[in-house]
């Protein structure tokens, strides 16, 4: 009798080594492959602009190394404090808490991330929670005895694959996923590298954006001689202040006003408003095209037709080809004043067209405003039309 049970207990160490070597397999796997993807994909840009943001001096970020860097010592914390948890079969999932929680720690930053008197509570948070977590576990397994309670092979991958899923879910709600700030950092990265063109694909199909991605798409549109062309396929909620970035440092990033002057080549004087600023350089500076590009955008955007054919005129008579929303707003203007003689070169008279099909369509009965809206938007949403006409 003894015999026997001296052998079911030796199956049952064996048996117990090969869930647990199969449960550290299942969970080193699983959070190698989310950490990987937590950090090299959905967080890049957040650890990029982390490394920007603590470096002394200027140096390239690369993500690659730096993912794997930061998984091989988050896996190191989890080897070395499980040597003091000893936590093993359905439970060993638990000892990658202290990771998680690292994971945590270098995502969960703020728009704030590049002010110098920011303060972040994750730096002692981590550790006070990873001395405090360490001590109750080792406290519980002390105290709490052996139990006699044996789960079988799939029991306990089963218990290590849910907890394992439940702390990525945890990391990812706590982490920081706001896609507005992520698309923004990723902008400013991209604008960085010279990389314009890819900055306007960031979010180029979302209705929702912000000023900051507003004033950053506008600096990438000026930087590749698209602005005519480009501006609004993009969403325009801020009329001409979507030019410039917010002046509360709270609401941007590297980029601000000042990288705009910068980039135009000049600076406000005192008491000047936006327009005045742009008019003036573009008046004053004709070898500027950017400054042009952005007084013109700054006139469609506050629906000032007016203003907008003179600078055609002086568009059209300098021999310089006008761009797509230039010459919709040109067919626009031609048809509140049939008496506009300036020729924009629409000889295949595509643009009036489509100006008819436009006129057609919004003059169609709909059953409330907010239809003509919606409807109008679905077919003319990307025109100068529609965001003189619709746009609030």
């Amino acid at each position: 009798m003894g015999w026997n049970e001296n052998r079911n207990y030796s199956g049952y160490r064996k048996y117990n080594n090969k869930a647990a070597r199969l449960s550290f397999l299942v969970c080193s796997l699983m959070f190698v492959i989310f950490a990987a993807v937590y950090l090299g994909v959905m967080q890049r840009d957040l650890l990029e602009a982390i490394h920007l943001s603590m470096s002394k001096e200027p140096s390239t970020f690369q993500v690659v190394p730096a993912t794997i860097t930061l998984i091989v010592i988050l896996i190191i914390l989890k080897l070395s404090l499980n040597l003091v948890m000893r936590l093993r079969g359905a439970a060993h999932a638990l000892a990658y808490v202290p990771s998680f929680m690292g994971l945590v720690t270098m995502t969960a930053f703020g728009r704030d991330v590049y002010m110098k008197e920011f303060s972040y509570q994750w730096w002692w948070i981590m550790p006070v929670f990873t001395v405090v977590y360490v001590g109750i576990v080792v406290a519980v397994k002390r105290y709490a005895g052996k139990t006699t309670y044996r789960h079988d092979l799939m029991e306990t991958v089963i218990w290590n694959v849910a907890i394992m899923l439940l702390l990525s879910a945890g990391t990812l709600c706590l982490g920081n996923t706001d896609r507005y700030l992520h698309n923004e950092l990723r902008m400013e990265n991209l604008m960085d590298d010279g990389r314009n063109r890819e900055v306007l694909r960031v979010a180029e199909k979302s209705l929702r954006t912000t000023r900051t991605m507003t004033a950053l798409r506008m600096m990438a549109m000026t930087k590749e001689g698209k602005t005519g062309e480009l501006i609004f396929r993009y969403p325009q909620y801020y009329k001409e202040d979507g030019l410039f970035f917010d002046t509360d440092s709270a609401k941007t990033l590297r980029y601000t006003n000042d990288s705009v002057y910068a980039m135009l080549g000049e600076t406000p004087e005192t008491g000047e408003t936006k327009m005045e600023f742009l008019k003036r350089i573009a008046e004053n500076n004709d070898s500027c095209r950017m400054a042009r590009d952005y007084y013109m955008a700054g006139l469609m955007l506050e629906k000032n037709l007016e203003g907008l054919a003179k600078e055609l005129d002086i568009y059209v008579n300098r021999g310089d080809s006008l761009q797509r929303y230039m010459k919709e707003a040109a067919v626009m203007y031609k048809e509140k004043n049939p008496k506009w003689t300036t020729d924009i070169q629409d000889n295949d008279s595509a643009y009036t067209r489509r100006r008819m099909e436009y006129v057609e369509k919004q003059n169609a009965k709909y059953k409330s405003d907010m239809e003509e809206r919606n409807k109008m938007r679905l077919e003319f949403g990307d025109t100068f039309w529609w965001y003189y006409d619709y746009q609030e």
